[in-house]
């Protein structure tokens, strides 16, 4: 409802807006993507529940269309809508909105929006969907996938300030977002992040820029799927004898399915450099939890050479984090096999506490040609390298089965602006 109502008050004063005062625009992607692994499905992020199987073209992930209007209240005050379709698993005025903001520039120096703003997490965050406004015909999903959360809906105050040659930034943030995760094609959660604090600050000259940014959050649901589950194990715990023997203190088993009001932290550090025809892009980061799942640090670094009218590039990109090894759980799963129904419980457990295991790398190469000022065409290929039950990132058809493979994954969208 709050969504709805934040909506009404962005887009009613643009239906007496003066046309000099207002201002339509939009991008667009059409694009195609195809990956060779039968196991292993490619997908933009986690949010994602299509994508390419065995060389079969993939025409929904990488498809986008957005349109925005600017309205100027004020010299210092504008309203901002934007609608984003990017293959969402529920098209809903909700899910599509992407931005519905009041911006007060009070001064060159502070700056303030409320409303549903972009969540800033990335070097690329204003323009995360926008692929005309970045050289890559993909963003690395090793650190952009991890994340398909896009929006924040409260606000955020920006600090700007010249230190000699320097301009130094400052955010302020707060607020609520949501998104879908998507274990398998059949299994889709939503979970919401509440109390979302971050604060991010950039350093930058005409050449370089430096971005450190941190935040933290908290789940505000349960996974229906982990809570299922931990009714399971209460329940055997009530009915079978001797079940404490059988699998040690299950309590804190439980404990560990449990998401909602689980703290959230989330760093990273990038870093733009420009040199004559060259450029250099890097991006690291870190989630972490206390109990609902390991550590999560990933990076990126991309070289990109800059010709007239096209560019080339290479990226590497990698993720690693702790599997959780639940036989150190001391379970005697022998025994647990002759309860019914026992062990398939076991076995989901594996797969709830290593969703976010992700462990893989990946050498990219790509081309970018620009058509016309408004238009490019972009071209890339993947070879990714998966390590044993570290594939999260995937769709995967038998997700409790994630064998090693190397997967080459090819990228071809045309970009636009208007």
């Amino acid at each position: 409802m709050k969504i709805f109502l934040l909506i009404w008050l962005i887009l009613t004063p643009l239906v007496n807006a003066q046309p000099k005062d207002l201002h339509f625009s939009g991008f667009g992607t059409l694009g195609v993507i195809s990956s060779d692994s039968k196991e292993y499905g490619y997908r933009t992020d986690l949010g994602q529940r299509d994508g390419s199987f065995n060389n079969t073209p993939d025409y929904e992930s990488s498809n986008v269309l957005g349109l925005q209007l600017d309205y100027a209240l004020h010299p210092n005050a504008d309203l901002v809508f934007q609608s984003v379709y990017h293959n969402q698993n529920t098209v809903t005025l909700d899910s599509t909105t992407r931005l519905a903001f009041a911006r007060f520039t009070a001064n060159p120096t502070w700056s303030f929006r409320l409303g549903r703003t972009p969540l800033d997490l990335f070097l690329l965050t204003e323009y995360r969907d926008v692929s005309f406004g970045y050289i890559w015909a993909n963003t690395p999903i090793e650190v952009y996938g991890l994340v398909p959360y896009r929006y924040l809906d409260g606000g955020d105050i920006t600090h700007s300030t010249h230190i000699n040659h320097l301009t130094l930034r400052s955010k302020l943030f707060s607020g609520t977002s949501t998104s879908d995760f998507v274990a398998s094609p059949q299994r889709t959660e939503s979970f919401k992040l509440a109390d979302i604090v971050g604060v991010t600050i950039n350093l930058e000259t005409f050449r370089w820029s430096l971005q450190l940014r941190y935040s933290t959050s908290r789940f505000a649901n349960e996974s229906p799927s982990a809570t299922q589950l931990a009714s399971g194990i209460t329940a055997l715990a009530q009915s079978v004898p001797g079940f404490d023997s059988i699998w040690p203190n299950s309590d804190e088993t439980i404990t560990k399915l449990k998401s909602k009001g689980e703290v959230v932290y989330y760093s990273s550090l990038g870093a733009k450099y420009n040199w004559q025809q060259w450029s250099v892009l890097a991006e690291v980061s870190k989630i972490g939890a206390k109990r609902s799942f390991s550590t999560v640090t990933a990076g990126y670094a991309s070289l990109i050479f800059h010709g007239q009218s096209f560019s080339l590039y290479s990226i590497y990109a990698a993720t690693q984090t702790d599997f959780v090894d639940i036989d150190t759980l001391g379970v005697d799963v022998a025994t647990l096999a002759s309860i019914p129904e026992a062990l398939e419980l076991y076995n989901a457990l594996d797969v709830s506490l290593n969703l976010y295991a992700i462990n893989q790398s990946t050498w990219s190469v790509g081309w970018r040609w620009n058509l016309t000022p408004s238009i490019a065409l972009k071209c890339q290929w993947d070879r990714t390298r998966i390590k044993e039950q570290g594939g999260g990132l995937w769709l995967n058809k038998d997700f409790a089965t994630q064998p090693k493979e190397t997967v080459n994954t090819l990228f071809t969208n045309l970009s636009f602006i208007f």
